[in-house]
Parts: structure tokens; sequence; C-alpha cells
């Protein structure tokens, strides 16, 4: 199936930074922020980390590349999404370079890796009955249609 992050998806990730959770191939997780986000593309996401966010995760990321993540600083249930993908790291070249810049302007960050997630996976943690339903088994417009009937909030990403 198609993954398409929807405009709210997109909007949330950015606007918020996510929590980023790699599990070791033992199952031993850890978690770590993504403070800066930004949507490269309909299925992926990049990461600016940090030289500690960075290590928190690389031991387990490099052994088990699969990476869960979540909107963070929501204040509530408002942007109920876990993704889920294969993530890989780059720290250095023009994928390394723009995302990085990028961070330091918005956010102050000294990035020393960026984390690129291709997201294969898309979850809603909304509570009730449809906690736990697969978006990303549905039609890109049948999601953009599903989330448009529960939300109508789109937060704007910050800029300096």
């Amino acid at each position: 199936m198609t993954i398409k992050l929807t405009e709210r998806m997109q909007a949330w990730i950015e606007a918020m930074g996510c929590h980023l959770c790699v599990a070791t191939p033992r199952g031993v997780p850890y978690v770590t922020l993504g403070r800066y986000a930004s949507v490269t593309a309909d299925d992926e996401v990049a990461f600016a980390l940090a030289q500690d966010e960075f290590a928190i995760i690389s031991p387990a990321l490099t052994a088990n590349p699969w990476v869960a993540f979540g909107v963070s600083k929501q204040g509530g249930i408002r942007a109920s999404f876990q993704f889920k993908g294969i993530g890989r790291f780059v720290n250095e070249g023009p994928l390394f370079t723009e995302i990085a810049a990028e961070a330091k302007e918005v956010q102050g960050i000294d990035t020393y890796a960026v984390l690129y997630v291709k997201v294969s996976e898309i979850y809603c943690t909304k509570p009730g009955a449809e906690a736990g339903q697969r978006l990303d088994m549905m039609d890109p417009d049948a999601v953009c249609n599903w989330e448009k009937e529960r939300w109508k909030d789109i937060p704007h990403k910050k800029t300096k």
C-alpha cells in the first residue's frame, strides 16, 4: 500500500517534534526526542539529532533499524498517531547539511546526525474503538477523509 502522510500529520510532526523509539533485537527499548523534524517526502521524515540524542538510540538502531515515533508536545490527544518505519543515520553530505542548517536556524540544534525514517506503517492511537487501527492499509484519500471527520486543527511550524 502507498504511504502518504496527510497535511495534518505533516504539520503536527514538523510543529511539535516527536518521541523516537527504538529497541534492541532483544526488545530493550530506548527513547529520545527528535526536537526538529522535517517531512522530506510523502513517506519520509528527517530528524535532526544532537550528539546526546543520537547516543541514546544509535546502538539499538544499528542492530535493529525499526523506528516508531509519535508527536511530542501535544498537550492532549489531538495528534494521535504512531508512525513506524526503517531508520538510517546520515552525518555528512547534502542530506545532512540541509536538515542540520534548518535545525540550527529554527531550534538552535547543533546537529550531530540526521535520522531519516521511511514510514511504512501508521496507527491510530486515539482512545476508543479506533485505537490501534492501521491507517496505512487505507487508500491515502480515504485516510484524509477519515482524518477530516475527526479533527479540524492543523498546527503551523514555528520559524525563527
